[in-house]
């Protein structure tokens, strides 16, 4: 069997030599035994599915004008039991952050977003180190001042759904909050 050349055993062998031009073991062929921790959460899952929604209303009133100060408004999440999302503020700069954007409209001007206080976990993959999250239910609260009237914000909570093993790739809640000004 010496001496024989790649070609030689092309011809008896069609995959292997193959496999062996492009430099891929038979090893690599097989297929992975990956499975996601939580029901549903893990790359190639249902790409629509929402890991949490807004629990208060989106239609919220508020005294109108400059002279009654910036009023604060606090939209309230709920994450589905048994996972997590990272807070505002993760500790390492792989993580992504839970962050909540709202449009511009003619009549409200948004002054600040704050975030609640996290909670720190310690999960399998980061034994040693502590993660940064909500849990649960969580307010994030909404700065603004509005001309009165009736006005409709569009915005959206940018989020990051894991259990304690496998996260689920990013995902965009879409919002629209009526604000009336009175």
């Amino acid at each position: 069997m010496r001496g024989r050349s790649l070609k030689t055993w092309a011809s008896f062998f069609p995959c292997a030599a193959l496999c062996a031009s492009f430099g891929f073991a038979p090893i690599a062929m097989a297929q992975s035994t990956w499975q996601p921790g939580h029901a549903d959460i893990g790359f190639g899952r249902p790409a629509d599915k929402q890991w949490l929604h807004l629990v208060s209303s989106p239609d919220v009133t508020v005294k109108a004008g400059e002279k009654n100060g910036r009023q604060k408004i606090a939209l309230r999440f709920a994450i589905q039991s048994g996972l997590h999302i990272n807070s505002h503020t993760p500790r390492s700069r792989f993580l992504i952050p839970t962050t909540l954007t709202l449009d511009g409209t003619t009549g409200v001007e948004i002054s600040k977003i704050e975030y609640p206080q996290s909670a720190d976990y310690h999960f399998e993959f980061s034994p040693n180190e502590a993660v940064s999250v909500y849990t649960g239910e969580f307010p994030v609260t909404v700065q603004l001042v509005a001309s009165p009237g009736r006005h409709i914000l569009h915005g959206r909570l940018r989020y990051q759904a894991c259990d304690d093993r496998t996260c689920n790739p990013p995902k965009f809640l879409p919002l629209t909050l009526e604000v009336t000004a009175k």
